[in-house]
């Protein structure tokens, strides 16, 4: 009966132990599968995050690209509307901080400066200054109308009080017909940017003025202001990435609050159980242990009336066969 109780319990231990195995093991599957997923989940976010850096770092490059060319753009087209409609000193011509841009039309000074060519010249204080060779701007009248321009000087003259010089353009075999008042002089010029005179011409139309200033101003302030939208939805997209990490934080929290409570409760059950089936066992155990002293005492009781039964019938038949004996 012992080793019958004792079995059993051994039996009931080891299957306790089988499944406290199997859950042990399909907690180290789960955790190693959980591992891995969070695994595969990191190497994607870093490979996303990678080419998102990739992504800033080309569209850094880009909008600095896009803004040196606009801001170049922007002041061209502002230093041009500047000259050609805006800053006029002195006797009415173009000029930046003293500086005088002129547009050449003709080919008069041919080869020395070419018609389409930008030509810088400066304001002269003291016209005594200048000498023979000198090129200068000055005004005068061709065909009747009051323009700008500018030949090299080939004589000076004193006109009592001021001066006259004469001049003639180096394409030109003949001096000009109109000398030239001191007063009327714009500058002296001083060097020339091929070309860029025509950029000036050309701003001075509709068309141009439309093409060169208006379109790129356009441009720069729609392309800031696609940037500031793009910044403020890629702000709206972290904060909502933030919300949605820190309510996925407060979630795992709750999950992990739950699931630790209920291994609790499972530790607290299977405790239960365990305690319940030892008090069983010991029950079991030591009521077989009493059945079994019971039993021998029963039997040993047994044994002994039966012994005694047997005393008094072997003291029976000696009391029985004393008189024959006396008889004989």
């Amino acid at each position: 009966m012992n080793d019958t109780v004792f079995g059993r319990f051994m039996e009931d231990t080891m299957k306790k132990k089988n499944a406290q195995a199997d859950l042990t093991q399909d907690e180290r599957n789960a955790q190693q599968a959980e591992t891995q997923a969070e695994a595969q989940v990191e190497a994607q976010v870093e490979a996303a995050m990678a080419k998102e850096r990739g992504d800033k770092k080309t569209r850094k490059v880009l909008n600095t690209v896009i803004n040196a060319v606009l801001i170049v753009a922007i002041v061209i087209a502002v230093i041009a509307t500047y000259v050609s409609f805006v800053s006029t000193s002195g006797n009415g011509v173009p000029n930046i901080f003293g500086l005088r841009l002129l547009s050449i039309q003709t080919d008069s000074m041919y080869d020395t400066i070419l018609p389409g060519d930008l030509i810088v010249a400066t304001g002269v204080d003291d016209v005594s200054t200048l000498r023979k060779g000198d090129i200068i701007t000055y005004w005068t009248v061709i065909n009747g109308e009051r323009v700008l321009n500018t030949h090299r000087v080939v004589e000076i003259y004193d006109g009592g009080g001021y001066l006259i010089f004469e001049t003639k353009g180096d394409a030109n075999t003949v001096a000009d017909p109109l000398t030239v008042h001191e007063s009327a002089i714009v500058g002296k010029y001083q060097v020339r940017i091929p070309g860029v005179g025509k950029v000036f011409d050309y701003l001075q139309t509709s068309m141009g003025f439309l093409i060169v200033v208006v379109i790129p101003v356009f441009l720069f302030f729609l392309f800031h202001l696609v940037q500031f939208f793009r910044v403020l939805f890629e702000y709206q997209n972290v904060k909502n990435r933030i919300k949605y990490e820190q309510e996925r934080g407060r979630t795992e929290d709750l999950i992990a609050a739950a699931q630790s409570s209920a291994a609790q409760t499972q530790a607290l059950d299977r405790a239960a159980i365990e305690a319940e089936l030892r008090e069983k066992l010991r029950a079991e155990l030591l009521a077989s242990m009493a059945a079994e002293q019971a039993a021998e005492q029963a039997a040993r009781e047994q044994a002994a009336a039966a012994a005694v039964e047997t005393s008094a019938e072997e003291v029976s038949d000696g009391a029985a066969s004393d008189p024959e004996t006396s008889e004989q």
